[in-house]
């Protein structure tokens, strides 16, 4: 990738995903990887960072993602936000799903990511969305606001 360049309204292709690609694939038990973000739909500036996930067999250490994340601002010219999809919830891995360019990864790794997607989204996400009701009927309530009734 070298360095950072403007992809204007264009995703990055196979010319820039490559050496990512190349980077990443087989290192530290990586098994599943995407850009996302910017870079990934085709709206990265000179100033837009890489956004990327990876899945290894277990959860990366301090050490692992500093060593990443070197690795690939080195390569591609740019800040890099590495997410790990091991441990990220919702709705961040949704979106990685939804929009991102899977670099590597079997197809059973990522039917397993999307299945955690969906139980989770169908767990966990009714209970947040009524939580954030709740506080934004609190928060907008006339006594919160100063106001008497």
């Amino acid at each position: 990738m070298g360095s950072p360049q403007q992809h204007g309204n264009e995703p990055l292709g196979a010319a820039e995903l490559g050496p990512l690609r190349q980077l990443l694939e087989g290192r530290d038990g990586l098994r599943l990887a995407f850009v996302f973000g910017s870079l990934a739909q085709g709206g990265a500036g000179l100033d837009s960072d890489l956004d990327i996930a990876v899945q290894a067999d277990r959860p990366l250490s301090v050490a692992q993602e500093v060593e990443l994340i070197e690795l690939l601002a080195a390569a591609c010219g740019r800040p890099v936000d590495l997410i790990d999809l091991t441990t990220v919830g919702e709705p961040l891995l949704g979106e990685i799903l939804a929009h991102g360019q899977r670099l590597f990864g079997s197809d059973a790794d990522h039917a397993a990511l999307i299945r955690r997607h969906v139980f989770d989204t169908e767990d966990f996400l009714p209970y947040a969305q009524r939580m954030l009701r709740e506080r934004r009927r609190a928060w907008s309530a006339p006594a919160n606001r100063g106001m008497a009734k």
